[in-house]
């Protein structure tokens, strides 16, 4: 049970690593990339690439979801206990990625808000 343990472990390791790889992707597009429309890529092709990379998120964080879950089910406290070291560098991986979902939320937020504001300005020119 306990090499099974470990497997999952690894598993479990492995997809927290591409899911945060990712992330880190798309927070650094989201920088590198102005918020400005380009000629050659509508806003329909700029939502579904956006859709895309949003499942693919949702898809590695359900399938990591149920690994862990899986993984506490079948394994005992013991066999967790001589995974230690796997056992700590998922939980490692685990703060990376909350501290970089709150990131990524705060970027959000702030080109929500930035968004909000730019059309109060157009609206208020297009009174007079």
């Amino acid at each position: 049970m306990s090499n099974d343990t470990k497997k999952s472990l690894e598993e479990i390791n492995e997809v927290s690593r591409q899911l945060l790889s990712r992330m880190l992707a798309i927070h650094r597009d989201s920088k590198t990339q102005p918020q400005v429309l380009d000629l050659d890529i509508s806003e329909e092709q700029s939502a579904n690439k956006e859709n895309k990379k949003s499942a693919e998120l949702t898809e590695l964080t359900q399938k990591r979801q149920i690994l862990i879950t899986k993984l506490f089910k079948e394994s005992t406290a013991e066999n967790l206990n001589t995974e230690s070291d796997l056992l700590q560098k998922m939980i490692a991986l685990d703060s990376e990625l909350t501290a970089n979902a709150k990131l990524s939320k705060q970027a959000i937020t702030a080109q929500v808000i930035k968004i909000k504001k730019s059309k109060k300005v157009t609206k208020s020119y297009q009174k007079y």
